[in-house]
């Protein structure tokens, strides 16, 4: 059964937008927090009432209308009929977006485009099926080259095993689909939506400027994690391989959303992950809706 709490739908000028929970998940605070005392860290989480044993986190993807048009941002993780191993544990994804959209009587060959912001498990899962058959069949599938250029090198021999089977299952399938391939920093592959490149979480990751009849929204995938990676920009994640140029993609970000006044989907934040950037203390701060 479908729950009315597992999709957000709102307008933003003209593009109806509908953000969608594919899943849950829990983090721990070792992983999202690597080189800050654990007594630290679960002093600061106190106040989103978590604890380092235990950070939840939806999966998301967003879905963009304007007429013809129907453009998915990221696919969630996928279902799977069998479990799979993560960091020691057996865990079977079950992952909604499919699901979700055709309740919102939309089947997959409805999307027109498919934006993938990086390929990490939680952000591709849906884009094929577990016989590795593209979903979105009519979608073009927009990707930033550098990040399609990595996990399909030997580039990405060294990640996670995990990685490795999303990778095979729901990106190298996409050679015998419509790709487009960014070549830019920054490229408005639609009117009103722009993509930006934003390295440090993957060499190739992008954020999404949305914006219509002078209405912003900004989608940031996975630049920050949780409120606290905006809060103190030097507290770094393991899903990060480079610190120091993921720290610089938030500080753009950050500044972008804060001088626009922008309306932020921040992915792994409390659904629909809807919020304000401020900075009226001089620290940047996370203000949801």
């Amino acid at each position: 059964m479908l729950h009315y709490h597992e999709t957000h739908q709102f307008t933003l000028g003209a593009f109806k937008c509908t953000i969608i929970r594919d899943m849950m998940f829990t983090y721990q605070g070792e992983h999202y927090f690597s080189n800050v005392d654990p007594s630290e860290v679960s002093s600061a989480l106190e106040q989103y009432n978590q604890t380092p044993e235990k950070i939840p986190s939806p999966f998301v993807s967003m879905l963009i209308e304007l007429g013809d048009q129907k453009i998915l941002i990221d696919t969630g993780i996928g279902y799977m009929t069998q479990p799979m191993e993560f960091q020691g544990n057996s865990i079977q994804f079950k992952g909604r977006t499919i699901e979700h959209l055709q309740a919102l009587s939309l089947t997959p060959d409805k999307i027109s485009h498919l934006i993938i912001t990086h390929c990490h498990p939680d952000h591709i899962g849906g884009v094929c099926d577990e016989n590795a058959q593209p979903f979105f069949h009519n979608a073009k599938h927009m990707i930033h080259q550098d990040e399609y250029k990595f996990w399909t090198t030997s580039k990405a021999d060294y990640v996670p095993e995990l990685f490795k089977y999303f990778i095979v299952q729901n990106i190298h399938p996409l050679k015998d689909v419509h790709m487009y391939l960014l070549t830019s920093p920054e490229d408005e592959v639609i009117p009103g939506i722009t993509l930006l490149k934003v390295p440090g979480h993957t060499e190739g990751q992008v954020a999404v400027r949305i914006e219509s009849q002078g209405e912003k929204l900004l989608f940031i995938s996975d630049i920050w994690l949780h409120p606290l990676h905006i809060e103190h920009l030097d507290w770094q994640t393991t899903y990060d391989p480079d610190h120091q140029l993921a720290k610089k993609s938030r500080i753009q970000m950050l500044e972008l959303a804060y001088k626009e006044n922008m309306l932020v989907q921040s992915f792994h934040f409390d659904f629909p992950g809807l919020g304000h950037i401020d900075k009226s203390s001089k620290v940047w701060h996370w203000v949801p809706l």
